[in-house]
């Protein structure tokens, strides 16, 4: 049997329409060389979603967009925890340009990739735009976008990414000494609910302003759609 990880890969760079039979072909191929439990977790993939199959190909196509973006995804979940512990973010603005200057490149991207595959519509490009955002502060979410292994849309889900920090983390052990640890400070709850309100309105701006630039470019594509239709009558 080839290499198993080989094959997902192969399998995941697949076009949607294609991958039920191959899947279930590659979950034959295990079962007849006797390896079972592989061929069971082969069966077990999911077809992965039109959206989701067009992030797979970004990172197979654009891995150099697809990096930036999981860069500015870590720099904000960095810069988030510091605002959550009440400390100074740092460049968080600086991770904002470079999460914007990626999504831009990758929708242009993703948007050729979906007319490649005769798929292209605003919806479905709405929801790579979304899952690639999830996607790039969420682990589970970094990792198959890394991996280009999606199988469905992901949504932003903000601070609750980071709900275990802002729940104190896990406790630690006692120190071994007899001396009494000093007591921890109180987490400042206004503070942190103030920093939570302000990077939801950010994200919401941001949203807002994605949807503004999209429905700008539709309207344009139009224009120009019916300033052929007008030039060719005319002619």
């Amino acid at each position: 049997m080839k290499d198993l990880e080989g094959e997902l890969d192969r399998l995941y760079a697949l076009d949607p329409g294609e991958f039920v039979a191959e899947r279930d072909s590659l979950a034959r191929e295990l079962r007849d060389a006797g390896q079972r439990e592989e061929a069971a977790q082969v069966k077990s993939l999911r077809k992965p979603t039109v959206s989701a199959a067009a992030i797979n190909q970004l990172a197979r196509r654009e891995r150099r967009d697809v990096d930036l973006l999981l860069d500015a995804g870590h720099r904000l979940r960095e810069a988030q925890q510091r605002l959550l512990a009440g400390e100074d973010p740092g460049s968080l603005d600086e991770a904002r340009r470079i999460e914007r200057e990626a999504l831009g490149k990758l929708r242009r991207a993703a948007k050729g990739i979906l007319a490649e595959s005769g798929r292209e519509s605003g919806s479905t490009l709405d929801r790579v735009m979304t899952t690639l955002q999830a996607a790039a502060v969420s682990d589970e979410g970094r990792e198959l976008l890394a991996l280009g292994r999606l199988t469905g849309d992901l949504e932003a889900t903000g601070f609750d990414l980071l709900a275990p920090l802002a729940a104190g983390g896990p406790k630690r052990k006692r120190p071994a000494s007899r001396q009494k640890p000093k007591p921890k400070p109180k987490p400042d709850r206004r503070r942190i609910e103030q920093a939570r309100a302000r990077v939801r309105e950010a994200e919401q701006a941001l949203r807002a302003a994605e949807r503004d630039a999209e429905k700008a470019r539709r309207e344009l594509e139009l224009a120009e759609k019916e300033l052929r239709q007008a030039e060719d009558k005319a002619s």
